[in-house]
C-alpha cells in the first residue's frame, strides 16, 4: 500500500481522509469507547488493532488482484476478512486498470490513494475496501473525491463506485453501489469540508495567538 506524504510543487497537502475525519461524527466511537472501557478494554490499543486489521486485508488484497505471493498474517480477523475478500473476487469478471494508485489535485487541493479501479462492459468501477461495523456517508464522500482524482489526472470519468466491506465477525460481506448522481452529491459535500478545514487551522491559529 502507498504510503507518504501528497506534495504539489514542494507544498504538503493533506489527503482526503484527513480532511474528512476532522469533521467526522465521532459519536460511533465515543461509544465504541466507552464499550470498551466497560470491558477494561484500552481504546487507543483497540483503534489500532482495528487500523492494522484494515491495513493487512488491503495488502493481502492488493497482492491478489495482482497475482503475487502473500503470506497470511498471525491475525484471524485479517484473515477473515480476507478470505471474504477472495470469495467476493473470484465471483466478478472485469478489467484491473489499478490497484492503489496516488493521486494529488490542484484544484481541490488534496491528496488521495484510491483502492482499486476496474473495468466492465466498458464502464470504469471505482472500488474501496472496508472492514468497518457499516457504511457510513463519509465513505461516499471520499469515494466522491477520489472520483474526482481520477477523473483530473487521467481524465477518466468514473461511472460507479462501489464499497465493499468484509466484516470482522459473522456478518454477510456487504456492497454499496453508487452512481453519477449520488458521487456529485458526495463531492459538493467534500468541497465545503475542504474549504472548512483550511478555516479551521486558521481559527486555531487566532486562537492561539490570544491570550
Amino acid at each position: 500500500m502507498p504510503t507518504g506524504n501528497y506534495e504539489i510543487q514542494g507544498k504538503k497537502l493533506p489527503s482526503a481522509t484527513q480532511v474528512i475525519g476532522r469533521f467526522k461524527n465521532a459519536i460511533g466511537l465515543i461509544i465504541w469507547s466507552n464499550q470498551l472501557g466497560l470491558k477494561g478494554l484500552n481504546y487507543f490499543d483497540e483503534l489500532k488493532k482495528a487500523g492494522d486489521t484494515g491495513t493487512k486485508l488491503h495488502d493481502l488484497a492488493e497482492l491478489f488482484i495482482l497475482k503475487k505471493e502473500y503470506e497470511l498474517p498471525d491475525d484471524p480477523i485479517a484473515i477473515h476478512c480476507f478470505q471474504q475478500f477472495i470469495e467476493w473476487w473470484k465471483s466478478l469478471d472485469c478489467e484491473v486498470i489499478w490497484t492503489e494508485k496516488k493521486y494529488t489535485s490542484k484544484k481541490l487541493n488534496v491528496g488521495g490513494c484510491p483502492d482499486l479501479l476496474v473495468k466492465k462492459d466498458g464502464k470504469y468501477i471505482l472500488v474501496d475496501f472496508k472492514t468497518s461495523k457499516a457504511v457510513y456517508s463519509d465513505m461516499l464522500i471520499q469515494l466522491s473525491c477520489y472520483a474526482e482524482l481520477i477523473k483530473e489526472n487521467d481524465g477518466i470519468e468514473i461511472d460507479r463506485a462501489v464499497i465493499v466491506r468484509f466484516p470482522k465477525d459473522d456478518d454477510e460481506t456487504e456492497i454499496k453501489k453508487f452512481f453519477k448522481d449520488d458521487l456529485a452529491v458526495g463531492l459538493k459535500q467534500f468541497k465545503l469540508l475542504r474549504k472548512a478545514f483550511d478555516l479551521d487551522k486558521d481559527l486555531n491559529k487566532i486562537l492561539k495567538g490570544k491570550k
